[in-house]
């Protein structure tokens, strides 16, 4: 119990803290100007109701009413579907918004804090924010026998208390992956302003699709979570390698200009 409420108070720390702080530093430090951050959050809740939109069509077009997907493969063609048109979506409306927005978005700054935000509004709406609440449950009644609740409650609480702490450190890791490929797949989109080429657009959707199918791979396929991390840790490796090669770490503080300059 102790381990696990370590393992998930780290997870909390990650999901939660980090995109707060890392938007903090880069607008203190970097002077990422928070429409910014707060463009890529927005871009994030419009991809998800698009996608929720497009996807329950694809659902219905394979899944007449009144039908069930009978088989695993049915189940994976759709997974494949979701995770394909999460990053087209993602890709073209970071496009659509650096290109017209009348805001100096097609900078490195610009796309860090896009990206951030993005990633940021992701990690806290789906996975911190709902594990907060769980963990507060799970403390609350923490020796659910002893409470009034009902047996299917007490036989759920008692469930959560006998997971792996590998589970929430695995998706702490995979948050920080997810957190550094949004930034990453901006970065991507930004060249298609900085070096004239629309194929850039291609490439930040094929790195999404790549990276997003290759972490659930383990998962899937039910290997152990330490797979998962280090699968994970691989990949954001290859990640910041390829920043570095986009050369994105020569972020440079832009002062604002000053009264009568």
């Amino acid at each position: 119990m102790v381990l696990l409420s370590i393992s998930i108070v780290f997870a909390l720390l990650v999901t939660i803290g980090l995109p707060v702080v890392a938007g903090l530093w880069l607008n203190k430090r970097l002077k990422v100007a928070w429409q910014a951050i707060a463009l890529g959050a927005l871009g994030y809740f419009i991809v998800q109701a698009l996608l929720t939109l497009l996807y329950s069509a694809f659902i219905t077009l394979v899944q007449p009413e009144g039908t069930q997907v009978l088989n695993e493969t049915n189940e994976l063609i759709q997974l494949a579907v979701s995770v394909i048109l999460a990053a087209l979506l993602g890709v073209i409306l970071r496009w659509v918004g650096m290109k017209f927005f009348k805001l100096p978005l097609t900078n490195l700054e610009a796309a860090f804090g896009i990206g951030l935000g993005f990633g940021g509004a992701e990690s806290i709406s789906r996975v911190g924010l709902p594990l907060l609440m769980t963990f507060i449950t799970m403390l609350r009644y923490s020796n659910p026998q002893t409470s009034a609740l009902d047996p299917e409650i007490i036989a759920q609480l008692e469930t959560l208390w006998q997971v792996s702490p590998w589970v929430p450190a695995a998706g702490s890791v995979e948050r920080i992956l997810a957190l550094v490929l949004y930034i990453a797949i901006t970065v991507l989109v930004l060249q298609t302003f900085t070096r004239k080429n629309l194929l850039w657009l291609a490439a930040a959707i094929g790195l999404e699709v790549l990276v997003n199918g290759i972490i659930l791979w383990p998962t899937l396929a039910g290997l152990a979570y330490g797979w998962v991390i280090l699968i994970a840790l691989v990949l954001l490796a290859g990640i910041l390698a390829l920043l570095n090669h986009l050369q994105a770490f020569n972020l440079t503080p832009t002062e604002k200009p000053k009264p009568g300059d």
